[in-house]
This record gives structure tokens, sequence and C-alpha cells, in this order.
């Protein structure tokens, strides 16, 4: 009979890491790069990072939704100083060639664009 609670004991433990080891590897891990806008859609946000010596990595592929966050820089004197300010965009509104920075997260649904903040410029 101690024989046996010690082994339903240790199933239980075994049963237990593991459903903890499978919940832990759902979680979406988040990442951040720099670069370019490749291209732009209602959908998505394609952007070519630089790393960081400078070179083009492989184009990150961004799913834009709902909850994703964008925001166009700009700069205005204060005094004598100059004050960056954002200001909340949409994705149509973005063009190629523009430089982004963008946070997003990674896990089973693919790359999922949290926030990205646009330099000026690009070809529109």
């Amino acid at each position: 009979m101690n024989n046996r609670l010690r082994l339903c004991g240790v199933l239980l433990i075994g049963l237990y890491v593991a459903g903890v080891s499978l919940a832990a590897e759902d979680v979406p891990g988040v990442e951040t790069a720099k670069g370019i806008i490749d291209k732009v859609d209602k959908e998505s946000l394609t952007v070519q990072p630089r790393g960081p010596g400078g070179k083009f990595e492989k184009t990150l592929v961004l799913k834009v939704t709902g909850t994703s966050k964008i925001a166009a820089l700009s700069y205005r004197k204060q005094g004598k100083k100059m004050v960056p300010i954002q200001k909340e965009t949409e994705a149509k509104d973005l063009a190629a060639r523009q430089t982004v920075a963008v946070i997003y997260s990674t896990g089973s649904d693919g790359m999922v664009l949290l926030s990205a903040v646009v330099l000026p410029g690009g070809d529109k």
C-alpha cells in the first residue's frame, strides 16, 4: 500500500511538471527590431531590420491587430529645445522606406506587432 501511494505521488508530480512545461511553451516572447518598412497593408507590416553591424537581416512580417499601437515621431520647438512628439497613427498612413522601431510578440500565432514608432519620410 505504501509503495502505491509513493508511485501515485511521483506520477502526480510528474504530470504537474509536464503540465507546467507545456504551459510555458505557449507563452509568447517579446522581441524588438529597428530598420525600414518594406511594405505595409491593413493586416501586416513588413520590416527589413538592421543588425548590430548595420547590415540588413531577414525580413519580418508582423501581423497588425486591433491592439497594435503605431506612432509617428516628429519634433516641436519648445523654448530653445526640440522636443520629440508622438502622434498616434494607423498602418494605412505608413509608407515604404520609412525608418521604424518595433516591439512584437512571438508565439504560436506568429509575429504580432505590439508597438511601432516611425520617423517621417519614405515613399508615399
